[in-house]
């Protein structure tokens, strides 16, 4: 009975401490982004003017009229949410952000609940060809909340460059890792890794590295 009670209290805590390390970048990739994406639609677009060996001139032209067309687009679009303004009263705009804002939440909680659902299941299945002790079980459990915490210090520090932000995110990382090779051997490590990156290739067969207990 205490096996499977720990059991359930561990799954929660491995699937976070599988997904917490993940969300460190969160905050710096969704700045880093935009940028890189426009960085790449200018790198694809003078590969293309390369291709078609478009003279300057021809290049400059083409720039501006896409500039052009973005703002196009986006006074098209103030004229739309003008006309909505002469539409609706100020209630009724209100109204209408609120219905969307809670069918939109309510579409993204159903997947993602659905997603979470799907993870665990594949977690537990993971977890349990393991044959983790009682004792391990509950480390793990303490290795993430040990996790949350330093998280929290690294998100709530400031610091003097965005790359000394990057090396403290993978100091963290790192020391996490050598948390949980306490526990598990490196070939399961990587099985957790993995799980939470499954578009990555699998190394070879038998990866979960099952320990063995005396």
């Amino acid at each position: 009975m205490r096996r499977n009670v720990t059991r359930n209290l561990l799954m929660p805590a491995l699937l976070a401490v599988a997904i917490a390390p993940l969300s460190l970048a969160a905050a710096e990739r969704d700045g880093e982004w935009k940028e890189q994406r426009q960085e790449r639609f200018e790198e694809r677009r003078q590969a293309l003017f390369e291709r078609a060996d478009l003279d300057e001139e021809t290049r400059s032209a083409l720039v501006q009229a896409h500039d052009e067309h973005r703002q196009a687009l986006r006074e098209l679009h103030e004229q739309h949410r003008e006309r909505m303004d002469e539409i609706l009263d100020e209630e009724q705009r209100d109204a209408l952000h609120q219905a969307k804002q809670e069918m939109r939440d309510e579409y993204h909680d159903q997947h993602r609940d659905q997603r979470r659902e799907a993870m665990q299941e594949r977690l537990t299945a993971l977890v349990d060809s393991w044959e983790l002790s009682d004792e391990e079980r509950e480390r793990l459990t303490e290795l993430r909340e040990s996790l949350y915490a330093d998280m929290q210090t690294l998100r709530d520090q400031e610091f003097d460059s965005r790359e000394a932000r990057r090396e403290a995110r993978q100091s963290l990382r790192d020391e996490h890792r050598e948390a949980l090779a306490e526990v598990l051997t490196e070939e399961q490590i990587e099985a957790l890794q993995a799980f939470v990156q499954p578009r990555h290739p699998k190394g070879h067969d038998g990866h979960h590295g099952t320990r063995h207990h005396g």
